[in-house]
């Protein structure tokens, strides 16, 4: 009997009594933690989407940027050729201060239509309605961007030379630089003269 009883009491199940307050459920200061922890977690996924979105606008302005300082120099050098080829402009013609690339700090698509380029200091980039960039008068209407070329001469050596004596100039280095945001993204080129 002693045997069956230990095994009864061993095997017995003990049902917790149902009172006032044993109520199942959140806590105010349960449901408060959960909230902070779930506004942690959704501040810093914005944080991040955030900071990918700046990432993405500054890396399409930067490869805007990067198109359109290389589209100058080759604008130069597409002017270049052209002057060469149907005008018959000789070397000494082009690297006239006065009257050829040095001269010039403003240039785009519309300067191959002129086969010209111009000494002003307008160099807003603004966007076309057909889809091109082109420089505009500062009017509030540009991407927020400025592109300006400078060009010098240099010797047979390649040391900087006045581009007013064109018998000693052999080289025209040019610069074309786009400033945005405070950056400054900057292509290079060189001509050399060559008879065609």
């Amino acid at each position: 009997m002693l045997g069956e009883n230990l095994v009864k009491i061993l095997t017995l199940r003990v049902i917790p009594r149902r009172g006032k307050n044993s109520r199942k459920g959140f806590t105010l200061i349960e449901i408060m933690i959960a909230i902070f922890l779930i506004g942690v977690a959704l501040v810093g996924a914005l944080a991040f989407f955030n900071s990918s979105l700046t990432s993405n606008f500054d890396a399409k302005n930067e490869l805007i940027a990067a198109g359109l300082a290389q589209e100058g120099a080759e604008l130069v050098r597409n002017l270049a050729d052209y002057k060469k080829l149907h005008d018959g402009a000789t070397w000494s013609d082009l690297t006239n201060a006065s009257t050829g690339f040095p001269a010039c700090s403003r240039i785009d698509y519309q300067s191959l239509t002129s086969h010209g380029c111009q000494n002003a200091a307008i160099d807003e980039i603004c966007f076309s309605g057909n889809g091109r960039y082109f420089q505009c008068p500062p009017s509030g209407t540009g991407v927020g961007m400025q592109r300006t070329l400078s060009i010098t001469c240099e010797d047979s050596n390649n040391n900087p030379t006045n581009c007013n004596t064109p018998i000693n100039v052999k080289n025209l280095i040019i610069v074309s630089r786009v400033i945005w945001n405070d950056r400054t993204t900057t292509a290079t080129d060189r001509l050399y003269e060559n008879n065609y």
